[in-house]
């Protein structure tokens, strides 16, 4: 009876594992498959890399491969923050999740799973992100009416971000723990499956190791027994083996999942993911481990290309020189955009996630915009040139395509943005420049390096009878006057070619026979490399000109003695002009200065009798000893006081008696109100002048002070134009000034001599000489021609003795004379009578 009791267990247990065989060769068939599958996309990929040679759409066309792909993977894919916030999640795997997406995304795993989950989660984060390397964990979760077990492998993506990608163990969990309820019974399983099966003492030490590890590692499992495992590890991964180790003795038996990199018996490494174990005695103590390895390094590799090449498309991406974003087609918003795309606008990238549309479009292309949202959303691909805005507010053109992608798992707009300003300038210019060569009267023509006509302009068609149909079919040489083709050939050609223009006087020959006179321009343009590419030219008809050319010969030889008089009188006229405002403003400044001047002057007297009053008042305080008296007479220095004001107010008294004398002097110099001849004092006009000059008579720091002579002689009233013989002495003593200040002779002060005198009874002299340097014959004898000047440029304009020399003789029908010798100093001498003659 026990026998056949037996049998049945015997026979159940054959059946059972009969069953778990089917399972984990089901799933072993599956997972090559899918291995399999993505080997073959993944070469596909790289083939499609290779054969590359539409940049732009097959790089587009391979990224909604790899999302889809991505879309169709079924293992939970998420992107968390660091305090395990949701912020992506992939929509394929909305049956795993715990709770829909909707409910889930932008909040933290503590306010979604159980607490102790969330702990676990958020300390497995914030240990990539401190480690930067990926790690793996398993948990499991209530879906539905079911426990599933996920395995979770967590990587870094950024600073503050991971991805987490979770693949439903929960079938790989039962059978595990069927293998570890049934470990005796299904050892024969256990050595039959493709995953590593180990099982080592405390201190580390293989005491089993599974028959697969000849197979994947090509160690033979007698080799290993006794062996330490640590040796076979990667240095870089051992630290984490360690720890996982630490882990699963300070839980106190909590398995631990990790994965590194296996040395093989040739000294190659696999990648290796190990699920690990410990093994309790019956009083609950460590004793061991037990765990299973899985080769992954096919999955590994595949992780590494696709890093590859995301980090491939990006790079395209970022260093394209055209503008590339991706836009909601909902909203209109950026959600991703090129380096190239933000410098063309002027915005950041992060700038560009807050902006709508209408920030960066310009209003006239509102409607192009939303055609360009409608025909993407159709799947159709879109064409047009707009205007788009600057962060800086201005506008620029830009010719823009768009297309269908797959973004995120999401229809979006790509968009591909060129700026064409500079292209939409060029055309304007082109469009200007040609309206302007069409619309001129000259002939202007276009022609190759080998003398082939390729434009010629209406004017040019009309003078030559050329028909626009045939601007393009004759040679230049066809349209030279025969007699001009020698001049051309030997002359003009080459010089165009040598020095790449030639200007001048030629002939054309019109289809109709006729002579054309032109004046010509022929420039060869040139590219970098210095060759001709095309030949320009510029042709007037000069056939009105040479006619006028003859007729104005005639007039400019009649004009030329005008224009002389007419330059002559001009000048005069400017500087008449000129002295004239400086009269006027030299009176009205005079007139302002001397009301408030006299009003000052005037009240100084009473102001001083005043003061001599109140001086008398404090007196007689002081007298009476009064305490408060005393305080303030020490605050205020009143002693001072007493001394100082009179001081003052006759320092005032002789500041604007100096003012009323310089503004006497001013009014006199202008004599705005003797515009007809008027009796006038001589010495008062020239020391009126002087007093004008006194600023250039001063001592200066690396000049000594002029001297004036005044050796007047006793005049009478002269009859005379007094502001005109003001100037004449104005520009004498200028010229004298400056004449001292280029030189003067040695050890000798800078002098002008001033003297006056009465001679033959009705006439009057005024002589006025410098001790400076002088001048030679050649410039005395022009000394008063207009425009001749001896002083740098800018200083003199060469009429100052011009018009004086007028002034004294045609006005005054006197005589201005010059005496000078080089080293012997100038003098200028005015003669003129004391009585003017009566003009018939």
């Amino acid at each position: 009876m026990n026998n056949i009791s037996m049998q049945k267990e015997i026979t159940l247990m054959r059946q059972q594992n009969a069953d778990l065989q089917q399972q984990l060769a089901k799933l072993t068939i599956e997972s090559n498959t899918r291995i399999a599958q993505l080997e073959k996309e993944l070469q596909d990929t790289q083939q499609l890399l290779q054969n590359y040679q539409q940049a732009e759409i097959e790089l587009k066309a391979e990224q909604a491969e790899l999302l889809a792909l991505f879309n169709a993977i079924q293992d939970v894919i998420i992107v968390v923050d660091a305090e395990c916030r949701y912020l992506k999640i992939a929509p394929s795997c909305a049956p795993l999740l715990y709770k829909p997406p909707t409910e889930i995304i932008g909040k933290t795993a503590y306010e979604v799973l159980p607490t102790h989950l969330a702990d676990l989660f958020v300390g497995c984060i914030q240990q990539v992100l401190k480690t930067k390397k990926n790690t793996k964990i398993e948990y499991s979760l209530p879906i539905g009416d079911q426990e599933i077990w996920f395995e979770a492998n967590i990587a870094p993506m950024t600073n503050n971000t991971v991805v987490w990608v979770a693949r439903d163990i929960s079938d790989r969990k039962k059978t595990e723990a069927a293998l570890l309820e049934n470990e005796t019974k299904y050892r024969n399983l256990v050595e039959n499956i493709s995953d590593l099966i180990f099982s080592m003492s405390l201190a580390g030490t293989f005491i089993y190791a599974s028959p697969q590890y000849k197979n994947i590692l090509g160690w033979e499992p007698s080799e290993l027994l006794g062996q330490p495992f640590a040796p076979l590890l990667h240095p870089d991964d051992l630290l984490l083996a360690q720890k996982s180790v630490e882990e699963m003795i300070a839980t106190n038996g909590q398995r631990t999942q990790i994965e590194f990199r296996h040395q093989c018996k040739d000294g190659s490494w696999r990648w290796m993911r190990s699920i690990t174990s410990p093994m309790l005695n019956s009083d609950g103590q460590i004793i061991g481990f037990h765990g299973v390895l899985s080769d992954i390094s096919d999955r590994k590799a595949t992780e590494a290309a696709l890093r590859q090449q995301e980090a491939q498309y990006r790079s395209i991406f970022e260093a394209v020189s055209d503008g590339l974003s991706v836009l909601d087609l909902d909203t209109g918003k950026i959600v991703a955009a090129n380096p190239a795309f933000c410098q063309i606008h002027g915005y950041t990238q992060e700038e560009f996630f807050y902006l709508d549309p209408t920030d960066f479009v310009h209003p006239s292309c509102f409607e192009k915009f939303g055609e360009f949202i409608n025909v993407i959303k159709m799947g159709g691909e879109y064409h047009t040139q707009a205007v788009d805005i600057r962060k800086d507010g201005t506008c620029f053109d830009i010719e823009v395509t768009g297309k269908l992608l797959n973004y995120n798992g999401k229809p979006h707009a790509l968009s591909v943005v060129r700026d064409i300003s500079q292209r939409k300038q060029a055309e304007k210019e082109q469009r200007r420049l040609t309206t302007i060569l069409e619309a001129t009267t000259d002939i202007i023509g276009i022609a190759d390096v080998n003398g082939n006509n390729c434009y010629l302009n209406q004017a040019g068609q009309k003078m030559l009878g050329i028909p626009a149909s045939e601007t393009d079919k004759f040679h230049i040489s066809e349209v030279i006057e025969p007699s001009m083709l020698d001049k051309f050939q030997t002359e003009s050609l080459p010089t165009l070619l040598e020095k790449g223009i030639w200007s001048g006087e030629s002939k054309l020959l019109s289809r109709s026979g006729e002579e054309v006179p032109i004046s010509q321009v022929m420039i060869a343009h040139k590219n970098e490399q210095g060759e001709i590419e095309f030949l320009s030219t510029i042709a007037r008809d000069i056939r009105d000109r040479l006619q006028i050319e003859a007729q104005l010969r005639q007039q400019a030889e009649d004009l030329a003695q005008t224009l002389k008089e007419l330059q002559r009188t001009q000048a005069q006229m400017v500087q008449a002009e000129k002295m004239s405002s400086l009269g006027q403003l030299v009176a009205g400044v005079a007139h302002e200065i001397n009301n408030p001047v006299n009003f000052i002057h005037g009240n100084l007297t009473h102001l001083e009798e005043h003061t001599e009053d109140l001086l008398q008042v404090v007196n007689l305080y002081q007298a009476m000893n009064l305490p408060e008296f005393e305080t303030l007479s020490e605050e205020i220095d009143l002693d001072y006081i007493q001394q100082d004001l009179p001081k003052i107010l006759q320092s005032m008294k002789i500041g604007t008696q100096r003012i009323r004398q310089i503004v006497l002097s001013l009014r006199n110099f202008s004599r705005m109100d003797e515009a007809e001849f008027k009796e006038v004092d001589i010495h008062e006009g020239v020391d009126s002048t002087l007093m004008i000059l006194q600023h250039r008579l001063k001592e200066k720091p690396q000049f000594p002070e002029i001297q004036v002579i005044r050796d007047y002689g006793s005049l009478p009233l002269v009859e005379c134009y007094a502001g005109q013989l003001n100037q004449v002495l104005m520009n004498i003593l200028t010229n004298a000034i400056d004449a001292l200040e280029m030189a003067t002779r040695k050890e000798e002060l800078p002098t002008i001599t001033i003297r006056t005198a009465v001679i033959d009874a009705n006439w009057v002299t005024i002589a006025i000489a410098d001790n400076g340097m002088g001048m030679s014959e050649q410039i005395q004898k022009q000394i008063f021609n207009p425009f001749f000047t001896t002083k740098p440029v800018g200083k003199g304009t060469g009429m100052g003795m011009s018009i004086s020399y007028q002034i004294i003789t045609e006005k005054h029908a006197g005589k201005l004379e010059c005496y000078s010798q080089p080293g012997q100093g100038t003098e200028f001498v005015i003669t003129i009578p004391i009585c003017q003659p009566i003009m018939a």
